[in-house]
């Protein structure tokens, strides 16, 4: 399975995550980006979070229109089925690898978009990662499973 890196997305805390042109992902995520509750978000396993643009178009056929980076994610994929994916499996985004290390929990915030959504989400609200091989990333970077 192959796909792209269409968003790299960063916030100084809180969502929406804002795209920007490159980054460089470390094992403690994305610089440039920061999390205001540590016990929940961030840390060596969940240091990418990830969310993909047919996960967006699902949402908006239930009747909630977001932009990439509204839920928060760092990567918005196209071209992954993220529902198809499991823990431990690995991806190579450009020169970066990251491993898949647990399904994300909506969280509560979410709702400030839509009340649903936490709910609507569950089961489909993307993935976590730690960082295997540090590098720089850029929308358009190709994404290989199981790299």
């Amino acid at each position: 399975m192959t796909g792209i890196l269409r968003q790299l997305n960063v916030s100084d805390g809180g969502m929406p995550k804002l795209a920007v042109p490159s980054a460089r992902v470390t094992r403690f995520g994305v610089e440039g980006d920061e999390q205001r509750n540590l016990k929940y978000h961030g840390g060596p396993n969940r240091a990418v979070c990830l969310f993909s643009e047919e996960l967006y178009t699902w949402l908006r056929e239930q009747a909630v229109d977001l932009k990439s980076g509204s839920v928060g994610e760092n990567f918005t994929t196209r071209g992954i089925d993220l529902l198809a994916l499991r823990k431990g499996d690995r991806l190579r985004v450009g020169q970066c690898l990251i491993e898949l290390t647990d399904i994300r929990v909506p969280c509560n915030n979410l709702k400030k978009w839509d009340q649903r959504l936490p709910k609507l989400i569950e089961g489909r609200s993307g993935w976590v990662a730690k960082v295997i091989e540090e590098a720089v990333v850029a929308p358009g970077d190709a994404i290989e499973v199981n790299a």
